[in-house]
C-alpha cells in the first residue's frame, strides 16, 4: 500500500472496540497495523451502583462533565433516555469525546479549545450560585485535575466512577516477534503505559519498539516516567493527529 507510512509498522495498544478508527487511518497512511489491546474495559467495583443513584437524581445538577468517550458509553448506557439530562448541561473534554455524545443524539455545551482536564477546568464556567452540584463520570482511578479545578469555581463536583480500565490478558508468545519488528508503538492513555510495562511474556517484559508514540501530554508523561523515550506526540487527542504525528517523525523525505 501507498502512503506517507508504507512499510512501517505500527503497535496499536488501543482496547480492540475502540482500535477501528486509528488502525484505520494507519492503514490509509501506508502502515501496517499491530492489534496488540493491553487494557480492557470493566464495569467499575460497585457495578455500577453509585452511578445508578447519581442519574436517579440527575435534575438535582446543573452539569455533567464527560472527560472519554468510554465514560459517555458507560452512563448513557445506565441512563438509557437521552432526554432525562433536561436542561442539565453537558460538557465533553474535546472532540472525540463530543463526538461519543453525538452518537447518543446529544450535542456538548461545552467542548473546550484545549482539550483535556486542565482546558476543560479553566474554560468552565463559575458557579451561578455557591455549591451548585456537578456530576462528573469517570474512570476509576482517574486523575483529580477536573475535579479540583471546577471546584475552585465554585462548584460541587459529585465524582463518580463509571468504568475501570484493566489490564487485557497477556498476548501470545509469538507476539514478541512482532514487536521486535515494529517501528513504533501508539499508547492512547496512561493507563496503556502502565499495562503495556507490566506485561511479561515467558517471564520477560515486552520490547518497545524505537519510536513511542503518544495521545497527548499526560500520556507522554506517563511514558516518560515509565522509562520511554517520547519521539511523536499528537497536537490533538484524535486518530488523525496521532497519524500526522508519525507521519512527521518516521515518513521518509518526499513521501506522498
Amino acid at each position: 500500500m501507498s502512503g506517507p507510512l508504507a512499510g512501517v509498522s505500527v503497535v496499536v495498544t488501543r482496547p480492540r472496540h475502540q482500535a477501528g478508527a486509528l488502525s484505520a487511518a494507519l492503514g490509509a497512511a501506508g502502515a501496517g497495523v499491530v492489534l496488540l489491546p493491553v487494557t480492557e474495559i470493566a464495569e467499575p467495583e460497585d457495578a455500577g451502583a453509585a452511578l445508578d443513584r447519581a442519574l436517579a437524581g440527575l435534575p438535582g445538577y446543573a452539569w455533567v462533565v464527560f472527560t472519554s468517550a468510554n465514560a459517555v458509553h458507560r452512563t448513557m448506557a445506565r441512563l438509557r433516555d437521552a432526554r432525562a439530562l433536561g436542561p442539565v448541561g453537558v460538557a465533553a473534554v474535546g472532540a472525540a469525546t463530543a463526538g461519543a455524545l453525538a452518537e447518543h443524539r446529544i450535542a456538548a455545551d461545552l467542548v473546550p479549545e484545549r482539550a483535556d482536564a486542565a482546558g476543560l477546568a479553566e474554560a468552565f464556567p463559575l458557579a451561578v450560585e455557591p455549591g451548585a452540584r456537578v456530576l462528573f463520570p469517570a474512570a476509576a482511578g482517574a486523575g483529580p485535575a477536573l475535579a479540583r479545578g471546577v471546584a475552585a469555581k465554585g462548584w460541587a463536583v459529585d465524582r463518580v466512577d463509571a468504568y475501570r480500565t484493566v489490564p487485557a490478558p497477556p498476548p501470545p508468545a509469538g507476539m514478541v516477534a512482532k514487536l521486535e519488528a515494529a517501528d513504533a508503538v501508539i499508547f492512547a492513555s496512561p493507563s496503556a503505559v502502565d499495562a503495556y510495562r507490566a506485561v511479561r511474556v515467558a517471564g520477560r517484559p515486552l520490547p518497545v519498539p524505537p519510536t513511542v508514540a503518544c495521545i497527548g501530554p499526560a500520556t507522554a508523561a506517563a511514558a516518560r516516567a515509565a522509562g520511554l523515550t517520547v519521539g511523536a506526540e499528537a497536537a490533538s487527542p484524535s486518530p488523525g493527529a496521532l497519524v500526522d504525528a508519525l507521519v512527521r517523525r518516521l515518513a521518509p523525505p518526499g513521501a506522498p
